[in-house]
């Protein structure tokens, strides 16, 4: 009886530790999401709260990134709002240590100012990078951000799921084909990987949380 009692202790015990083994191991695995080599790197482009911002402004933060334009009729207000609801779930401090950034890949239409109204409307925090046609080519292609203009012809916006307040329903705008991934940076500017509107926001956040 003493030797079953024994047996069953030591068995118990070894549950136990495989348990805290594994508890221990997912938070490490996920902690160490992988250095994704060659995607990423340092630039500068203006900012939708005013001047110029680069990428290192925001070291020491998480930094979720998305290539898309203001004209975009499901993805990328999709995508912007799936990322504010991520972004409610963290804690004051943990949000105050993850930036946004919407890099519009519409030069011709998108202004700071206009980025900054859209990006109001899924978070005040979120901000909106745009600038001249070569610069935004060279930020994509670090990331591997694919974009084509769809037709050289504008078309009108008035499909938009998101209309802002001093837009005419006869405004135009280009149509693009862009890339859905979020891009997710950890406080070193290193791309670790990526989220798209479709990621569950439940593992969006342990993900973010893992490394700040």
């Amino acid at each position: 009886m003493k030797k079953t009692l024994k047996k069953l202790m030591t068995m118990l015990a070894a549950v136990q530790l495989y348990l805290v083994l594994a508890l221990f191991g997912s938070s490490v695995a996920l902690a160490q999401m992988p250095v994704l080599k060659g995607i990423g790197g340092e630039f500068s482009l203006k900012s939708s709260k005013g001047g110029e911002v680069s990428l290192s402004d925001f070291k020491d933060k998480v930094v979720l990134m998305f290539f898309g334009y203001t004209n975009c009729a499901d993805i990328c207000p999709t995508t912007m709002a799936h990322i504010s609801q991520m972004m409610n779930k963290l804690t004051p401090e943990q949000r105050s240590r993850v930036q946004v950034l919407f890099v519009s890949i519409d030069s011709d239409y998108d202004t700071p100012k206009h980025l900054n109204k859209y990006l109001a409307y899924f978070d005040p925090s979120f901000i909106g990078l745009v600038d001249e046609r070569e610069k935004i080519d060279y930020v994509a292609k670090l990331f591997h951000a694919d974009y084509i203009k769809l037709a050289n012809d504008k078309v009108t916006t008035e499909f938009k799921k998101l209309s802002l307040d001093d837009e005419k329903q006869e405004q135009k705008g280009y149509l693009y084909s862009h890339s859905a991934k979020i891009f997710v940076m950890d406080t070193h500017s290193r791309v670790r990987g990526f989220f798209y509107a479709g990621t569950a926001i439940e593992d969006m956040r342990q993900q973010v949380i893992s490394l700040l």
